[in-house]
């Protein structure tokens, strides 16, 4: 295939070189940054002994229109040159877009291939209200002490656990609770998901669960047997930490209902924890659930990379549920991260290849492929701060609430990203300075960034990234 890479003077050099080890021609169009490039910079350019002609992911125009006008594939490519040999090494197998980055595109078919793949799964051992157990492990997210919240607050948490990803929500119960309540919250809940548990080792509360109509009872051991006879019907989770017991309980359990669901426990003694659950598994067959959130509530680091590989554990092992909830800051995001992580393990086991580059990932803070652009060095001035003078036009207050606040004497400015809102006071006339323009933006881009990662905003204040905060020498 006869390729043209079109780029811009700055990334030549490198463009150059990488045209030369896959033996592709290299257009320099007259512009410094190649995202600029348009179609006029190629309206005179001819093209005709080219197969395709690739132009950088972030360059905007009609490409459709230039392709039927010039008679060759004209398609995007990625949005960094770095990533042109990882488009270059699969370009016979890609159908390129005039619209979506390469490098984007071939993620969304990869992401969309995966969860085809996962989807077409029909194996089922039973349903849970709407949701069918078997095939992707399926996530239950715990509202704790659920009887404690009003509707409102109640509606919000089961919404946004669904829009995380959540397949079940459990309703937990606490030991000292209003039997009213528990009927209130059962009766809001069941009107807002499709498959609800309630989380209570209390026969009273499990009682007033069946009766409103909840699908899945969690949680009884040998203590509180006695509750079994009012789950016929009905989901049950069957707990123990001894695997023998927890054996026969689930005999016990199915003289009453077939929807039997066994969790070994899985506590902060992981391995110790992870090999009940193997030799479970090797004795029987009944669906497994492991309750991840045991762990990342108890251990002060990231939930994304714990729940990714106990979730991918919990594949192996063959669990069919994964139990979490987000009780605490340190483990929000954990219904979407298990959400995705589940997907990932899944589709990792059909391909029979490692959970990596299926089109979606759990990578935040760190890359698979870091971009190291190269551009050329003139004229260096070390760099140093200035002194300090107040802008005559006023100070601002920047904290992060449900979006990012920026006050001034005059007004204040509220949105979701440091670029609107910088944007803003810049169009309002509310700053005057250069420095103090350039200080704004700073703190902003730091609260944009908080908010996104869901971490405390302090204005002046370093953003706190643990390890990579700290003294290196520690």
């Amino acid at each position: 295939m006869r390729i043209l890479l079109v780029t811009g003077r700055i990334a030549e050099r490198e463009v150059r070189k990488i045209a030369e080890r896959y033996g592709c021609d290299v257009y320099v169009a007259d512009v410094d940054v190649a995202s600029f490039l348009t179609p006029n910079h190629l309206k005179d350019l001819d093209l005709s002994k080219y197969d395709l002609v690739l132009i950088p992911g972030m360059a905007k125009g009609n490409w459709k229109e230039l392709e039927r006008v010039k008679g060759v594939k004209v398609r995007l490519g990625p949005i960094h040159y770095s990533d042109l040999p990882y488009i270059l090494e699969r370009i016979e197998e890609l159908e390129l877009s005039h619209e979506i980055p390469a490098c984007r595109l071939l993620n969304l078919n990869k992401a969309e291939e995966s969860v085809r793949l996962v989807d077409s799964i029909d194996e089922c051992y039973f349903y849970i209200g709407d949701v069918r157990v078997g095939g992707r492990i399926k996530v239950v997210a715990e509202i704790v002490d659920a009887t404690e919240l009003d509707n409102d607050s109640l509606i919000d948490r089961i919404n946004y656990y669904l829009e995380s990803g959540a397949d079940i929500i459990d309703l937990g119960i606490p030991i000292d609770f209003d039997s009213r309540d528990v009927e209130r919250v059962v009766k809001v809940a069941r009107d807002h998901c499709k498959a609800l548990s309630i989380d209570t080792f209390n026969r009273k509360a499990i009682e007033i669960g069946v009766k409103h109509g909840v699908d899945m009872i969690m949680s009884v051991s040998h203590e509180n047997m006695d509750c079994l006879d009012l789950v016929r019907d009905k989901a049950v989770v069957v707990v123990d930490r001894d695997v023998e017991r927890l054996l026969k309980l689930v005999d016990v359990a199915k003289g009453f209902t077939d929807r039997v669901i066994a969790d070994p426990l899985l506590d902060i003694r992981v391995f110790e924890s992870l090999m009940r659950y193997h030799e479970f598994r090797s004795r029987s067959d009944v669906p497994l659930l492991m309750g991840v959130g045991n762990v990342t509530e108890l251990f002060d680091a990231d939930s994304i990379g714990i729940n990714a590989l106990l979730t991918y554990i919990a594949e192996e092992i063959g669990c069919q549920l994964v139990f979490t909830t987000e009780a605490s800051d340190k483990t929000r995001g954990s219904v979407r991260e298990l959400r995705i992580a589940t997907y990932m393990a899944k589709a990792s086991k059909l391909k029979k290849i490692p959970p990596k580059d299926l089109g979606f990932d759990l990578l935040v803070f760190k890359e698979k492929r870091i971009r190291r652009e190269r551009f050329e060095v003139r004229e260096v001035v070390e760099a140093k701060p200035s002194e300090f003078v107040r802008d005559p036009k006023g100070d601002f207050r920047i904290w992060v609430g449900d979006r990012i606040y920026c006050q001034h004497e005059k007004v204040t400015v509220v949105g979701e990203n440091a670029k609107e809102i910088i944007d803003t006071v810049i169009r309002l006339g509310l700053i005057s300075r250069l420095d103090h323009a350039g200080y704004l933006g700073r703190e902003l881009k730091k609260a944009e960034l908080a908010s996104k990662l869901g971490k405390s905003y302090v204005q002046d204040e370093e953003l706190n990234f643990g390890i990579y905060s700290k003294n290196k020498n520690l």
